[in-house]
């Protein structure tokens, strides 16, 4: 098997390759979405896992990412990043057949323990992966259309990741409602998965490979390890990563078992929900890198987050203090406030990196980036277990009580306990990270109401289409379109004052 470089990327090669990018996404999300999020977190809760070892199994891959650091090491050495990602994705998905083999070899503990095996070993192997895979793509894809390709990537994804969830819920749901106590449908589930990302590693040995600029190449290890966080403005980006991470992915792992758990959900509910916000995300993904090309990154960050942290403070008012009649309500809101921020935060943050990393030395400042994450990924949901278990018969209560001329009430405001103090926590922790977002500095970052009024008259073109509302249609696009017509007169008048100051500074 040979694996060329190439100098120059012709055109069509190069088209040839975002291609077969997208079409290893496509079965990457295949395979994420049968072999990780919500059908491995409902199998695990089958299996009898507390929420010390669900924490766990969440902590599993962002501590695997550590080995990203070890990595630079052999990717800058032998400068063949394709090689690498063949050789060590196929070894990372053919590693899913131990959590195949669990409901048939050994349930129970044993089979928690071999469910770990499978995971720690599935995520070791796609860490060096990851950091061959984001160097490459910064070489291989033209900064010009960054968001717009990996918006397009990621609604492909989204769309795929909708329909796999549908199929698997429905298929574990059947099975289920015959044969309760049953774990063979979650087999099938994984096996599938791994079948798809096996598929997956062809496409990516199709991907042509830009050679490797290495600038450091004399540099010592240790040299190279500290040079991003020697660079201010990627070490601001590193410091906000962080505590992002950290904010969701202290809550994120225990969204699943709050459902099936606390609210007693059925696995069809909880699969539906989260198709929903699937849904969302892939209807905002190619309008979120739309204006992340037009303003920044940034940007954009700065108005999806405050929506994300609030969405994860919602789940504390599903239970006041028992489930209510707006709690299903209230868990559609959630969702779709999590689906279209989580699409923007996911296509900005990415690509924020990408772009701040300086070209030459990707690798190192990339692989980083995806440790100090990693870090934070791991210390989170370790966090979430421990506080959810030991605060699981704790409670805070504040109540709205009266009584006096002639009638009373006693009305809950607040009742937070188990893992409401954890999306608590985290919601506080998200409120911190954009401060720390506030700092980073990007190339070209407009300000926040340039960006909300660009969303919202892209928004009033929507229902223009949209709406069989007439009224209700003018009376939102014309005032839309007054305030974009607004920013854009105030973006030239900025710019020919800028014109007129160069002009002036020439002469």
């Amino acid at each position: 098997m040979e694996f060329p470089v190439h100098d120059t990327l012709s055109d069509e090669s190069l088209k040839k390759g975002l291609d077969a990018v997208v079409r290893d996404g496509i079965t990457s999300q295949i395979k994420m979405t049968l072999t990780e999020s919500i059908f491995l977190i409902a199998f695990a809760v089958a299996l009898g896992a507390s929420n010390a070892v669900i924490g766990l199994i969440a902590a599993i891959p962002p501590l695997a990412q550590l080995l990203q650091i070890p990595s630079i090491v052999l990717i800058e050495r032998t400068k063949i990043r394709r090689r690498i990602c063949v050789l060590f994705s196929a070894v990372s998905r053919l590693s899913i057949m131990a959590m195949v083999l669990i409901p048939f070899v050994t349930p129970g503990i044993p089979g928690i323990l071999l469910l770990l095996f499978g995971v720690t070993s599935h995520a070791v192997f796609n860490a060096v992966t990851a950091a061959a895979w984001n160097s490459w793509m910064k070489d291989l894809i033209p900064q010009e259309i960054l968001g717009r390709f990996f918006s397009k990537r990621l609604a492909v994804q989204a769309l795929v990741g909708i329909l796999t969830t549908l199929g698997g819920g429905i298929l574990i749901d059947q099975w289920l409602r015959n044969e309760p106590a049953s774990l063979a449908p979650y087999s099938i589930v994984f096996f599938v998965g791994m079948v798809a990302g096996i598929i997956g590693v062809y496409f990516i040995y199709t991907i042509p490979e830009p050679r490797m600029i290495i600038e450091s190449l004399n540099q010592k290890f240790l040299d190279t390890l500290r040079r991003p966080f020697q660079n201010e403005d990627f070490r601001k980006l590193m410091m906000f990563s962080a505590a992002w991470s950290f904010a969701v992915t202290l809550a994120g792992p225990f969204f699943t078992v709050y459902l099936l758990e606390v609210l007693g959900y059925d696995l069809s509910i909880v699969t539906g929900l989260a198709v929903l916000s699937q849904v969302t995300s892939m209807l905002f993904y190619q309008w979120w890198g739309r204006l992340s090309d037009r303003f920044s990154n940034k940007s954009v960050l700065r108005v999806t987050t405050p929506i994300y942290v609030v969405g994860m403070l919602l789940w504390t008012f599903t239970t006041v203090p028992g489930i209510h009649m707006l709690t299903l309500p209230l868990l559609i809101l959630i969702h779709v406030m999590l689906g279209q921020s989580a699409a923007a935060v996911n296509l900005a943050h990415g690509n924020l990196a990408l772009k701040l990393a300086p070209r030459g030395e990707s690798t190192s400042y990339l692989a980083g980036w995806s440790v100090v994450n990693s870090i934070a990924a791991v210390m989170a949901p370790l966090a979430g277990g421990i506080i959810a278990d030991s605060l699981s018969d704790s409670y805070l209560s504040f109540r709205l009580a009266w009584q006096g001329l002639g009638f009373s009430f006693d009305f809950g405001l607040i009742d937070i306990r188990g893992l409401d103090f954890v999306f608590l926590i985290s919601f506080f922790v998200g409120l911190y990270a954009i401060h720390r977002l506030a700092i980073v500095r990007e190339a070209g970052e407009a300000d926040q109401r340039t960006v909300l009024d660009a969303m919202l008259a892209q928004a009033g073109r929507g229902l223009r289409t949209l709406s069989t509302v007439d009224g209700l249609r003018h009376s939102i696009v014309i005032p839309l379109a007054h305030a974009l017509r607004s920013s854009r007169s105030q973006a030239r008048s900025t710019e020919t004052s800028e014109s007129e100051k160069e002009d002036t500074s020439s002469s």
